[in-house]
């Protein structure tokens, strides 16, 4: 049956209407978003008739099918990994290769075993259906860990897992239906599966990375305009799945998996922060749609008939992916954990969160509809939509009392004292602001002196507060790892202001800024703190490293360093002279201070000998750099001085754009 496009059309817009009703209703009613989602599409299901609301195109197998697999998922698939942290990503790969490939097959195996045994249903059907409920849908787990500010590694561990399991699964659904169209008995399927998913797999790999590394040249050639990246980008996460899918027979998930990694890892991208900016906000609302879109749907083909039927074949198929979860998180996880860079297991609380969170998704509906359109076995979808239905409602509703009753939701007196420095930073910063008022013609009514001293009392209660914690609760060690945190936080901001400033590249600015994240993480967490080597250099992983000694030459290497050592040089300084200032006004004791001040002066040394020793060796290189920073720096001050007078409605974005090309012909 053919839908017309205003059919299709009036459709998404009732799913776009109900999105945004339930969004409120989740803030009021604290029940998570997807759950709402899921009982909203529920209710329209129950209510298409009574109301005649045009859903027809949204209840056909094949249509909704295609839309999730062709529409939504590649978008869902481009956006994780185009936001995924490289740096976390490269630290965990090990974890995230064992939990997105090895356990994938193991959930495969047991759910599979479980519907052999103990139903009817033949093994070409268990196995299908062990492959499609194989992949997860963490995001509810995922906000939970975020708002407790678990351990970015351990959010790394499940967003990896989503994002590689989610292209395992269709890659093994996908193989084992040619393998069953080919093949003859159990171990024949295995060997001629096996072969094909490495190809596949292999294919999309191939496949996403070149063209990624395609539009990153193009971004690169051609001028700034953010309306066209973000046609590039789009092109880049339909174009690399349809490719592969269509013309190379390979994994189109796989592919467009690669290719939002590959842009990730070239980050900054080659454009202006304002594109840049452009481009998150778009995708992050795609993203916003997209996953609405897949849970409404999930309550849109709740069949509650068809599901009582299937019930008892449901519940084997939900015990069996509980099993198989218990094992990744009760056992796997923790040895998983000692590989990284964490000092002890990952405590037991959040591998509780970790079972729970094992909800399934929009793969999982997608893949039942192709394989009910091409075997036509209404059971697998059947039992694919309860599985969803119920990990989501049940398992969704469990992540908040779960998160309550471990205690998990108790606010740290860590958190506590961050919050509190905040708070008195930015009474500081406003009693600064007041300053040059008092001498203005508002000093006439006497509003700036009264504001001023209205702020006094809150700063010294804040004073003091901060002196109890620390004094009487936290103790030495953890005022120590208080101080350290506030100082790589104050540094972080400090090269951010010269990256923004154009007198340091957005690659070294990602450099360093990993390098002090994954200090500050091994603080709050107890992990062993990583070396911050005396060679600047030396900041992130090793494959990462290795790939600029293979593509790079040696003077873009000393030039690197050099910039390093330059921005490291400036925000230790930085940070000593801040340091300094609110360890007095706070009372720091002098040897808790003096050990945290040593590591910023030991660093700071160390990068002085390295800009020496350069500019002593190099003499030409260093200029050349020196030339172009300062040159970054003056097109930055350019552009935003003519960015005041856009935003003023005094010229044009082409009138600056014109201006902007006038000055740099006049240096050249």
């Amino acid at each position: 049956m053919s839908y017309s496009i205003s059919e299709f059309f009036m459709a998404m817009f009732i799913l776009l209407l109900a999105s945004a009703i339930t969004k409120p209703l989740a803030k009021l009613t604290r029940i998570p978003y997807s759950v709402l989602l899921v009982l909203a599409g529920l209710l329209l299901h129950e209510t298409q008739d009574l109301l005649s609301l045009p859903l027809e195109a949204l209840t056909n197998k094949e249509v909704t099918h295609d839309i999730i697999l062709f529409v939504l998922l590649p978008t869902l698939v481009f956006e994780t990994a185009y936001n995924l942290d490289i740096s976390k990503l490269a630290a965990n790969r090990l974890a995230i290769f064992v939990l997105a490939l090895p356990c994938v097959l193991i959930s495969t195996l047991v759910v599979a075993a479980f519907i052999s045994g103990f139903t009817s249903l033949d093994w070409h059907v268990a196995l299908l259906l062990g492959a499609i409920l194989s992949a997860t849908d963490p995001s509810a787990v995922i906000t939970a860990f975020r708002q407790l500010r678990a351990p970015k590694d351990l959010i790394m561990l499940i967003e990896g897992e989503s994002l590689f399991n989610d292209a395992t699964a269709i890659t093994l659904t996908k193989i084992l239906v040619v393998s069953f169209a080919f093949a003859e008995g159990f171990w024949p399927t295995l060997l001629n599966g096996s072969g094909l998913f490495l190809l596949t797999l292999g294919g999309g790999i191939i496949c996403g990375w070149l063209l990624a590394l395609f539009l990153l040249l193009l971004l690169k050639k051609m001028p700034d305009d953010p309306f066209w990246e973000i046609s590039l980008s789009l092109l880049l996460a339909f174009g690399s799945y349809l490719f592969a899918e269509e013309i190379l027979n390979a994994s189109g998930i796989v592919a467009t998996a690669t290719a939002g990694i590959t842009i990730a890892s070239k980050a900054p991208l080659p454009i202006s922060r304002k594109s840049q900016q452009y481009l998150n906000h778009f995708w992050s609302y795609l993203s916003f749609i997209t996953t609405a879109s897949v849970f409404l749907i999930v309550g849109l083909w709740m069949d509650l008939t068809l599901i009582w039927e299937n019930a008892a074949i449901s519940l084997i198929v939900l015990a069996a992916l509980w099993l198989s979860r218990a094992f990744i998180a009760y056992a796997l996880i923790p040895k998983i954990g000692h590989l990284q860079r964490q000092a002890k297991a990952i405590p037991i609380e959040f591998r509780h969160l970790i079972f729970v969170g094992g909800l399934r998704g929009a793969v999982t509906m997608a893949l039942a509809m192709g394989l009910v359109t091409l075997f036509g076995n209404e059971t697998i979808l059947s039992v694919a939509i309860s599985v969803v239905f119920f990990t989501t409602l049940l398992q969704g509703m469990l992540i908040g009392p779960l998160t309550s009753h471990l205690g998990l939701k108790e606010r740290d007196i860590n958190d506590s004292i961050a919050c509190a420095e905040l708070t008195l930073s930015t009474l500081h910063h406003s009693r600064k602001a007041l300053q040059p008022l008092l001498k203005s013609a508002f000093a006439k009514t006497g509003a700036p002196q009264e504001l001023s001293l209205k702020l006094l009392p809150m700063i010294k209660a804040q004073e003091r507060q901060l002196h109890h914690w620390f004094s009487v609760e936290v103790g030495p060690i953890g005022l120590w790892n208080r101080l350290m945190l506030r100082c790589a936080s104050i540094e972080i901001g400090y090269l951010y202001r010269l990256f923004d400033q154009g007198l340091i590249r957005g690659v070294i600015f990602e450099e360093l800024k990993n390098s002090l994240d994954e200090q500050m993480e091994a603080i709050r967490h107890q992990y062993q703190r990583p070396k911050f080597s005396l060679l600047p250099k030396e900041l992130s992983g090793l494959l990462h490293r290795a790939r600029i000694h293979i593509t790079s030459s040696s003077q873009k290497l000393i030039e690197q360093e050099y910039e390093m050592a330059w921005a490291r040089f400036l925000s230790c300084n930085n940070v000593l002279d801040e340091f300094k200032a609110w360890t007095e006004d706070e009372e720091i004791p002098e040897a808790v201070a003096g050990s945290v001040a040593k590591i910023w002066q030991g660093w700071l040394d160390s990068c002085e000998t390295k800009i020496v020793t350069i500019e002593h060796q190099q003499p030409i290189i260093s200029a050349q750099v020196q030339r172009r920073l300062l040159r970054n720096y003056l097109l930055t001050a350019q552009s935003e001085h003519l960015q005041n007078y856009v935003q003023q409605y005094l010229i044009s974005e082409e009138d600056a754009e014109q201006i902007k090309e006038q000055l740099r012909s006049m240096e050249t």
